[in-house]
C-alpha cells in the first residue's frame, strides 16, 4: 500500500527521536523489573502498573513515529490522503498487541482465557453492532480498492453527484452542486456502480446541446460550431466532437462534446460555451431554435432549383467585414474588393499551404477551424537534426493569414491545415495592386489595419512594448516595402 520512502532530513530526524525515546522506554522497562525484588506484595503491585504504563506509552509512540515517518510521507509522495479507517485499523492493531502483552506477560493471564472471553462476548457485540461492522468492514475493501479519495467527483446511478468532503469508519460525506451535504454508508457505496468522475484522468468530456433552424446547412453548422469551440478560453483541448444529433420540430440538434480541465470548472466551462456558440451564431445571422417549436422546413416542389445542401455560407463581404482587413476603408471600396475574393472550401485535415512555400494570395476564414504549424529542429546527443512541425494557433472565423506572402513577397510563415472542414476567401495580388493603383491611400489604410491586428497579436504574447510608437514606425515601414515590392 506504501510506496519506497525517501526519507528526508526532517523525517529522519523524527524517525531518530522516535527510536531514542522508545529506546529510553525500553530501559525504563529493565528498570522497572528491580522494584519488587522478590515479585511479591504491594511493590509488586507498582511494579506491574509501572511497567503496564510503560508499554502503553510505547505503544502510541510507535503509532505516532508510524504516522510521522511512513505514513505522512507516502501521502505527500503520492499526493493523495490514505482513508482515515486504515490509520485506525493499523492504530487499533498496535493498541490491542500492546494489551495482549500487558494481559499476558506482566499480569500473567491465560491467553487462551483471554481469546476465549473476547470470543464469547465478541459474539454478543457482533450480533449487538452488526450493522456497525458491515459498515466498518465494507469501509475497509473500499481503502483497500484505493478508487476513491478526499476531494474527489463521484457520480452514482441515481444521477446524484457529489465531492468527497470526509471519510469516516462507517461511511462518507458528500458535498453535492448545490452545496448540501450528504452522507452514504460503506455498505451503499460497495453495491452501486459508483463513477469516479476526477480519475483515471482529469480531462473530462462535457456536453452541451443546441437547436439550428432546419434550412441552416448541417456541413455550415459544424464549421460555426467548431469556431465557437476554437474560441473558448480555458478548455482542456480545442478539439471537440460535433454531432447532429436528430431533427426535432423547432431544427436540427447539434450535440458539442469538449474537453474540460477538471469537473470543479464544468459550469464554467459550459457557460463559456454557450457564450461563445451565441456570439458565433450571432455573428454569422443564425437563431438558436426551441425544441418545442413548429416545423420550419418548407414545402419543395419538383420545379424549384432549391436545394439543401451546402451552397450557403458566409458571403465574402461579411468574412471581409468580420477580419476588419479593409475597416478603414469606405463602404464601397469594401464591396468592390468583395466582389474579387475567390472562395474555396477544404475538408478537415487538408493542407491549405506549406512553411517556405512561394505564395502571391492570402485568405480569409469565413467558417471553420484551421491549424497553423511551425517545423521544429531539434539536435539531438549525436548531433544528428530532427525536425517536427508543432500547432502554435488556431484561427477561426474572421482572422487570416499570407498578407506576407500577398504583400511583399515572403515565403509562407507556416503551415496552414484545416482542423475542420472549412470555407476561405482568397485575395490575389492582382487584386491588391489594382486597388493601390485606383484608389491612392489604400495602400496606407490597408497596411493600418494589417500592423494593428499583427499588434494586438503580440501583445496577446508580450504588452510590455508600446503599441502606438510601434504601430506608427511599423505602418510606415511596412507601407514603404509594400510599395517598392509593388512597383518592382
Amino acid at each position: 500500500m506504501f510506496v519506497e520512502l525517501n526519507m528526508d532530513g526532517r523525517t529522519r530526524k523524527v524517525l531518530s527521536v522516535g527510536v531514542l525515546i522508545i529506546a529510553l522506554l525500553i530501559a525504563g522497562y529493565v528498570l522497572a523489573g528491580h522494584i519488587s525484588p522478590n515479585n511479591e506484595g504491594v511493590r509488586y503491585d507498582y511494579e506491574k502498573a509501572v511497567k503496564a504504563f510503560i508499554v502503553f506509552l510505547m505503544s502510541v509512540t510507535a503509532i505516532k513515529l508510524m504516522f510521522l515517518t511512513i505514513i505522512k510521507p507516502s501521502e505527500a509522495q503520492k499526493n493523495r490522503k490514505i482513508p482515515s479507517i486504515l490509520k485506525y485499523v493499523f492504530g487499533a492493531l498496535i493498541l490491542f498487541i500492546a494489551a495482549t502483552f500487558i494481559v499476558t506477560n506482566i499480569y500473567e493471564q491465560s491467553a487462551l482465557a483471554i481469546f476465549a472471553t473476547l470470543g464469547a462476548s465478541g459474539i454478543g457485540i457482533a450480533y449487538i453492532a452488526q450493522d456497525f461492522l458491515k459498515e466498518l468492514l465494507a469501509g475497509i475493501v473500499i481503502a483497500f480498492q484505493n478508487n476513491f479519495r478526499i476531494g474527489d467527483w463521484v457520480k452514482f446511478p441515481n444521477g446524484t453527484i457529489g465531492k468527497i468532503s470526509k471519510t469516516q469508519l462507517s461511511g462518507m460525506e458528500l458535498s453535492l452542486l448545490d452545496g448540501t451535504v450528504l452522507y452514504i454508508a460503506n455498505t451503499t457505496i460497495t453495491g452501486q456502480s459508483m463513477v469516479n468522475l476526477s480519475q483515471p484522468t482529469p480531462e473530462l468530456s462535457a456536453r452541451l446541446d443546441v437547436v439550428l433552424e432546419h434550412s441552416v446547412p448541417i456541413d455550415r453548422a459544424r464549421r460555426i460550431l467548431h469556431a465557437a469551440i476554437s474560441e473558448t478560453k480555458g478548455l482542456a483541448s480545442k478539439d471537440a466532437l460535433i454531432v447532429a444529433d436528430s431533427f426535432t420540430k423547432g431544427g436540427v440538434l447539434f450535440s458539442i462534446f469538449f474537453k474540460i480541465p477538471s469537473f470543479e470548472t464544468m459550469c464554467e466551462m459550459k457557460h463559456r460555451v454557450a457564450a461563445s456558440v451565441a456570439r458565433c451564431l450571432h455573428k454569422h445571422d443564425l437563431k438558436i431554435c426551441e425544441s418545442n417549436g413548429q416545423y420550419s422546413v418548407k414545402e419543395i416542389n419538383a420545379k424549384t432549383t432549391e436545394r439543401f445542401d451546402d451552397f450557403y455560407v458566409t458571403d465574402a463581404l461579411s468574412t471581409l467585414k468580420f477580419s476588419g482587413l479593409l475597416k478603414n476603408c469606405d463602404e464601397d471600396i469594401q464591396e468592390k474588393f468583395a466582389k474579387n475574393m475567390r472562395k474555396l472550401t477544404f475538408k478537415s485535415g487538408e493542407t491549405i499551404c506549406e512553411q517556405e512555400d512561394a505564395g502571391e494570395t492570402m485568405f480569409i476564414v469565413a467558417e471553420g477551424v484551421v491549424d497553423v504549424s511551425l517545423k521544429v529542429v531539434v539536435k539531438s546527443e549525436d548531433g544528428t537534426e530532427q525536425s517536427s512541425s508543432k500547432v502554435v494557433a488556431t484561427l477561426a472565423d474572421g482572422d487570416y493569414f499570407g498578407e506576407m506572402a500577398l504583400l511583399r513577397g515572403e515565403r509562407r510563415a507556416a503551415t496552414i491545415t484545416a482542423k475542420s472542414d472549412v470555407v476561405l476567401y482568397e485575395i490575389r495580388r492582382e487584386t491588391v495592386r489594382e486597388f493601390v493603383e485606383q484608389y491612392p491611400d489604400f495602400a496606407h489604410k490597408l497596411s493600418e489595419a494589417i500592423v494593428e491586428r499583427n499588434s494586438e497579436n503580440e501583445e496577446k504574447v508580450s504588452e510590455t512594448m508600446d503599441k502606438l510608437a510601434r504601430k506608427k514606425t511599423a505602418a510606415s515601414e511596412f507601407m514603404t516595402a509594400f510599395k517598392a515590392f509593388l512597383r518592382g
